[in-house]
């Protein structure tokens, strides 16, 4: 006899890109299916810190403050996706190194699942380092669902 898979809570990393957003509603998709609590968390990547503080005038500081703010929107939408849908959730922000948060989040909740989107926010520093999501499927022993993308709309002939 197989064991019914129970999927209680799910971690949703958000970034603020177009393919986080579409990964969140994938997941509030699972959740009301499953009955499951929503995660909805925000990272501020130290690295980005790092490197924007040092073309800012002050400590980076501020640097630290308005991303900290951004992340603050992007889980007010999360939040209200969420209720609009009347599912349990909860956001989180945190900072530090993106996939050793997210791992860290993910164990510390229990999570059952995370789901994320395959591209965000980081531009071509992900290109030398490796993607996020790609180092969270590799660090985690949670399930990792990857969400490509909101599918293409086809195109209208005349």
């Amino acid at each position: 006899m197989t064991e019914a898979l129970r999927i209680a809570k799910i971690l949703v990393p958000v970034d603020g890109s177009e393919c986080a957003r579409y990964a969140a509603e994938q997941a509030a998709r699972i959740a009301a299916a499953c009955g499951s609590h929503l995660i909805f968390l925000h990272v501020v990547d130290e690295a980005v810190v790092d490197a924007l503080g040092h073309r800012a005038t002050d400590d980076g500081q501020q640097v630290r403050d308005r991303l900290r703010e951004n992340g603050h929107t992007y889980l007010r939408d999360m939040a209200r996706l969420a209720t609009e849908r009347s599912l349990a959730h909860q956001e989180e922000i945190a900072e530090g190194d993106p996939c050793a948060v997210i791992c860290a989040a993910a164990a510390r909740h229990g999570a059952d699942l995370i789901v994320m989107g395959k591209i965000g926010r980081r531009g071509a520093r992900r290109i030398m380092v490796g993607s996020t999501t790609r180092r969270v499927s590799e660090s985690t022993d949670r399930p990792v669902l990857v969400i490509t993308g909101p599918p293409a709309e086809p195109s209208k002939q005349s």
